[in-house]
């Protein structure tokens, strides 16, 4: 069966319209610039594993910096986590190292590294891409 061009052109069209400028589209990859790399440490207040710009379940996190500010941080896929056995819970001291990015509307800290009790491990390279 046959489908009319016009109703693909129709698609692409409200798809366009749907998203508010300063929008990313879903499935697009977040900016990641290694120059613009900050650290930040906190206290995990919250872990959730929920769908990512690429489908996979990612595990977000809430820190609570020493003043007082919520930081919200995209880490990496919880089946990457757990295969190198870096579990985030609640109450952990936590450092990151990464970017900060425009997601969803909101402000976000794209994860390259994560350390945890002495121990670091790299969810992205030296570029910024992810390794999972």
């Amino acid at each position: 069966m046959r489908i009319p061009c016009w109703v693909g052109v129709a698609l692409a069209g409200l798809a366009a319209v749907t998203l508010s400028p300063g929008q990313v589209a879903p499935n697009t990859t977040p900016s990641y610039n290694v120059k613009v790399e900050v650290v930040v440490k906190g206290k995990v207040t919250a872990v959730a594993a929920i769908p990512d710009w690429m489908g996979k379940r990612g595990v977000n996190v809430t820190l609570q910096t020493p003043d007082a500010v919520m930081v919200h941080v995209d880490t990496a896929p919880d089946e990457f986590l757990r295969m190198l056995d870096f579990a985030i819970a609640s109450g952990d001291d936590l450092e990151v190292t990464g970017v900060w990015a425009q997601w969803g509307g909101n402000r976000v800290l794209l994860a390259r590294t994560l350390t945890r009790h002495k121990v670091a491990v790299s969810v992205r390279d030296l570029e910024g891409r992810p390794v999972w």
